[in-house]
């Protein structure tokens, strides 16, 4: 496991420009969903939006084949933004490195789990075009909408506006956290990372 703790730590609010990419990346996925009918595969849809030329982050086109995750590349603000594509829940947490995630679609239903500033357990719905700010040592993980049946084929879709490469920074939450999950979402929570 990496030693986030000789990681300077990278806070940042998004620019306006990544806000906007993700909006219209989000409104062209809408677009194409509303568009499909009862055939529509979200994954494919999201595949050929994110090759159109307006969402290239770089002269090269991106690789985006194989199930993903699709690393996008970096922005003009040096953060990297990857599709990402969870068809479990992984827990986690960046000791040094805000995330930004931005839900594009779930099969089924889910909640992005999280603890409030007063460290009590938070389960926020997954909406299309919804926001989560991850900051430096916050928890997180989406899961299945608590209460609801998961159905077999559950995926979260997402993009992530991260400042570094997260393999450097993802750890696995403390036995306290991990109680706090099982309150939250009535089950244990995953080994994680």
């Amino acid at each position: 496991m990496p030693d986030g703790a000789a990681l300077p730590v990278l806070d940042h609010d998004l620019a306006d420009d990544e806000l906007q990419w993700m909006k219209s990346a989000y409104a062209d996925f809408s677009k194409a969903r509303d568009a499909a009918g009862p055939g529509f595969d979200p994954k494919e849809a999201l595949r050929a939006i994110l090759a159109r030329p307006e969402y290239r982050l770089s002269a090269d086109a991106p690789d985006l084949s194989g199930p993903g995750p699709w690393r996008l590349g970096q922005n003009r603000h040096g953060r990297g933004v990857a599709a990402v594509f969870l068809p479990r829940v992984e827990l986690h947490t960046h000791i040094a490195s805000r995330t930004d995630q931005f839900p594009m679609y779930v099969v089924g239903e889910a909640e992005g789990f999280s603890l409030d500033a007063n460290g009590k357990p938070v389960l926020e719905p997954v909406v299309g075009g919804s926001h989560f700010h991850n900051a430096p040592g916050a928890p997180h993980a989406f899961v299945p909408k608590v209460g609801v049946a998961k159905p077999d084929n559950w995926e979260i879709a997402f993009i992530a506006i991260t400042p570094r490469n997260l393999k450097e920074d993802t750890h696995r939450v403390s036995d306290e956290v991990r109680a706090l999950y099982k309150q939250a979402v009535g089950q244990d929570a995953p080994l994680g990372v």
